[in-house]
């Protein structure tokens, strides 16, 4: 097997398992919070630092107007620490589950049901939710990547990569850019997952920056509130 091959299962399979840890996580074993101020403080950075990067504003869950609902699961033997916003807006209604790697945008079946919809209309819908969830407003700074096609308005996540209609159906992933090595990113937009899962269209980001090199122990995300620093 080629080494680009011996990539692609590798990040296959970490995909698989952030996703099957999320999923592991049962619908009560999420604390909700009052305010997103009583979550940990190193999470609570985190995560509007991303999130305020990687969402247009009027789908960021950090956006008051929005009134999303948040929450968060302190790591067990088989679940990382992870925080949890739903929200409804633009017509979406989202679940997005943050890891300390990743972010996990699940599109409810409520609001666009992705498997009832024709072949490439399936396609047309993962476009339409990628340019109303993510921010046009970041540059790539990732070494090798290739130029984005199409014009600006098509946002930074190219998902499905343009002139690509891919087979939607339960259990698809794919990539807007699978020639790149997540481990080596420098912006998170340079590449997305994306894929469907219990019905669900969902979109996955990676918390990658220049000054982020691999990814870091996800079971510490929280350990200022648990040594009681945060």
């Amino acid at each position: 097997m080629s080494t680009r091959g011996h990539l692609g299962q590798d990040i296959d399979a970490r995909v698989a398992a952030w996703l099957s840890a999320v999923g592991r996580v049962p619908p009560d074993g999420f604390t909700p919070v009052e305010r997103f101020d009583d979550v940990p403080a190193q999470a609570r950075a985190d995560s509007f630092y991303w999130c305020d990067s990687i969402f247009r504003s009027e789908l960021n869950p950090h956006n008051e107007a929005l009134g999303a609902r948040h929450a968060f699961h302190a790591a067990t033997d088989d679940t990382p620490d992870l925080l949890r916003h739903e929200l409804a807006a633009g017509g979406l209604e989202l679940t997005v589950t943050e890891g300390r790697n990743f972010i996990l945008v699940q599109v409810e079946r409520s609001s666009l049901d992705i498997l009832s919809l024709c072949g490439p209309d399936r396609a047309a819908a993962v476009r339409r939710v990628a340019e109303a969830l993510f921010n046009t407003g970041v540059e790539s700074n990732t070494v090798g990547v290739p130029a984005a096609a199409g014009p600006p308005a098509a946002g930074p996540v190219l998902c499905p990569v343009p002139g690509e209609v891919p087979d939607l159906e339960e259990g698809t992933v794919f990539s807007s850019n699978p020639a790149v090595d997540p481990d080596l990113l420098a912006c998170w937009k340079d590449r997305t997952e994306c894929g469907v899962q219990g019905g669900r269209l969902y979109f996955l980001c990676y918390k990658k920056s220049s000054q982020r090199v691999g990814f870091a122990n996800a079971w510490q995300w929280f350990d200022d509130r648990r040594t009681g620093v945060g």
